[in-house]
């Protein structure tokens, strides 16, 4: 957790070392944006994220805050030999995370056209992850109906806390004066083995 704060602070610190020495006179924009990811890594078996961004710009550089809900869900095959029958039970098996997820980047902006603007994202990320992970099951099996009788599945819920940082590109096009498509890749580098790579798409509005 050390070493992901201490980048994140040097990158914070070159950046805004950088936004001292610009004395532009473009107007502050503020942009607010939905967004809908999907999960590529293996972290958690896959997922999907929701997330909102509030984004301060100014010139070429800025700022956003961003809070979503992640949930993922797995199934597995759990397999039982049975040897009175012959036979190999297959039971199925869901498991389930959930997490919560704030950050705060900074970017840069090295495309700014009227119909599309591109950012070069990085900061700081701290998830709070709760997933039900499987741990023991009972089971009865009637051989004359073949089918189980009895199947109680016991879970363990396991609480984690996530802090590292991100990276990423937001890429918006400006359809409508005042609303855009925005894509969206990130990769998160997480404490207590959290990485996530998410791909995704959703609106940008600015006012």
């Amino acid at each position: 957790m050390t070493t992901h704060l201490k980048k994140t602070l040097i990158l914070f610190f070159l950046f805004f070392c950088q936004s001292v020495f610009i004395k532009g006179s473009d107007s502050t924009q503020y942009y607010i944006s939905l967004n809908y990811n999907i999960d590529l890594s293996d972290t958690y078996g896959g997922g999907q994220l929701f997330s909102g961004d509030f984004t301060i710009a100014k010139s070429w550089y800025g700022g956003k805050i961003n809070f979503g809900h992640f949930q993922s869900q797995s199934i597995f095959l759990f397999k039982v030999p049975y040897e009175e029958i012959g036979q190999t039970l297959e039971i199925y098996i869901p498991e389930m995370a959930i997490m919560k997820i704030g950050s705060i980047s900074g970017f840069v902006r090295p495309v700014q056209k009227k119909w599309i603007t591109a950012d070069l994202v990085i900061g700081a990320v701290y998830g709070k992850s709760r997933c039900f992970y499987f741990k023991d099951i009972e089971y009865d099996y009637s051989v004359t109906e073949q089918r189980f009788t009895r199947l109680i599945k016991d879970y363990q819920l396991v609480k984690v806390n996530h802090f590292g940082y991100q990276a990423g590109v937001d890429i918006t096009f400006n359809f409508i004066k005042k609303v855009g498509l925005q894509f969206d890749v990130r990769i998160q580098d997480l404490s207590n083995g959290g990485t996530f790579f998410f791909v995704g798409t959703g609106l940008c509005f600015k006012f």
